[in-house]
């Protein structure tokens, strides 16, 4: 049997669990963002980036480096010193900050079909705020399409099967942050995200083994 992404998507349609949602609205910070990840692209020095993007660019700026031992706090980096406004937004912050970094999905690009053991009932989750998100760009989890505004901080089930599109012509930049899923963490989200936990686990498996067919074809 042809196993098409589809499939997993169907399962998801109808489940009722939300597979996504905000952790907050940090516009206000944008113009700084912004103006410090300009200067951060002019400036950085090569170590600091991950040319890994589909077009051959980086892929990556890293503000915080993960400890060798799970779930303890990361390390700056240097590129920290680029962007006060994320240092500062961490200090106030009661988060176990595991890893932090900037990423960049060049015009035109795709990240296919993958999984992670990220969320809010995982031992981490993902942060994501937006800088740059040209219209156009988008995240697909599952069956549903995530498009947050730049400034808006969300969140998702990455366990589910997810892809990463950018159908523009600009670069698109998401600052990223993984931390620990503790009380403090789970407090940004609604009570939504952790219903359903087991059904989660048992539903994200099901679409992560139609995923995995579906690659070896």
């Amino acid at each position: 049997m042809t196993v098409h992404p589809s499939d997993w998507q169907d399962l998801t349609k109808d489940c009722g669990l939300d597979l996504h949602a905000s952790f907050g609205d940090f516009r206000e910070l944008l113009p700084a963002l912004q103006t410090e990840f300009a200067a951060f692209d002019r400036d950085a020095a090569p170590a600091e980036r991950d040319f890994r993007a589909g077009d051959g660019s980086w892929s990556s700026l890293t503000l915080i480096n993960r400890d060798k031992q799970p779930l303890s706090a990361g390390l700056a980096s240097p590129g920290i010193v680029f962007m006060p406004t994320v240092a500062a937004l961490l200090e106030r912050a009661q988060w176990t900050v595991l890893g932090a970094h900037i990423l960049r999905q060049p015009p035109q690009g795709t990240l296919p079909w993958h999984y992670e053991d990220q969320a809010p009932y995982s031992p981490e989750t993902r942060l994501l705020i937006p800088l740059h998100a040209p219209v156009g760009s988008r995240t697909l989890v599952s069956h549903e399409a995530i498009a947050y505004p730049e400034g808006m901080g969300w969140i998702a089930d990455v366990n589910f099967p997810h892809q990463v599109e950018n159908h523009s012509d600009s670069q698109r930049i998401i600052l990223i942050m993984d931390v620990v899923s503790d009380n403090a963490v789970r407090r940004l989200f609604p009570l939504s995200m952790l219903k359903d936990v087991p059904c989660r686990l048992s539903l994200a498996q099901q679409c992560q083994g139609l995923m995995l067919q579906w690659r070896e074809h």
